[in-house]
């Protein structure tokens, strides 16, 4: 039984509010993962193709669908990274993160050897093991695969580098339907504590009130005990954000 098939219909308005406002609806968790050379020639992504409900990760790079850029010239521009810390002295560059208002970009260099460009939502939050777990896949593919990945021209290899892609995309979207479950336990999960939280609160709020503010009319009080309840709320909520992030 999925997530979604457990909630009523209160959680699944309450979740399905928050998956749009995150944008999950257009813009997928994962978009995709480049995977190049130090060089920046790309020698395969996991992406949606784009008869699916997502986009490939070209389609989320330009507002011009009719000028895409080419997968190739996106590696090549992140290798430029590669090549500036090589040449000014930065020492054992692994990782690099980019951030937009709608897209991510997080770069891992394994091996002095190939990148791993991830293109993700702007507000996907990776945990350190789901993090561990993509480096785990690309390190296994490297270690099983890793002449075919370096001789990627070879017609052999060529062959080996489409299967690996097939499967990828796979992977991908396994990986963004267990993100999306999960976010959306997580998230009902914070929705409960506060408003349990807030239940707490509301009488000793309502009892502060009444003692401080005797000569004050009833609806008036009301309204008040409500507005400090709502500011609460939100600050409560974003402070439990920043917890379930760790």
């Amino acid at each position: 039984m999925t997530c979604d098939e457990e909630l009523n219909y209160h959680e699944k308005t309450l979740v399905e509010f928050t998956y749009r406002e995150n944008n999950f609806d257009i813009i997928p968790p994962f978009v995709g993962v480049l995977f190049a050379d130090l060089f920046g020639n790309a020698i395969m992504t996991y992406e949606y193709d784009n008869n699916s409900s997502y986009g490939s990760i070209k389609s989320y790079l330009t507002d011009n669908k009719e000028s895409l850029l080419e997968i190739d010239l996106v590696s090549m521009y992140f290798s430029s990274f590669s090549i500036f810390a090589s040449n000014n002295n930065i020492r054992d560059l692994s990782y690099l993160e980019l951030h937009g208002s709608n897209l991510k970009i997080q770069i891992s260099f394994l091996y002095d050897k190939f990148m791993i460009i991830i293109f993700l939502n702007s507000n996907t939050i990776l945990s350190p093991k789901t993090q561990e777990q993509i480096l785990k896949h690309f390190k296994d593919l490297i270690k099983n695969h890793g002449d075919s990945l370096v001789d990627f021209n070879n017609m052999d290899s060529k062959g080996v580098i489409r299967d690996l892609s097939y499967k990828g995309r796979s992977w991908l979207k396994k990986l963004n339907k267990n993100y999306i479950q999960d976010f959306k336990k997580v998230y009902l999960m914070k929705s409960d504590y506060i408003e349990s939280f807030i239940e707490k609160l509301d009488p000793i709020i309502k009892n502060e009130l009444d003692e401080y503010l005797q000569n004050v009319p009833e609806d008036i009080i009301t309204d008040l005990s409500r507005e400090i309840k709502d500011k609460i709320h939100n600050e409560v909520f974003e402070l439990v954000s920043e917890l379930f992030k760790k």
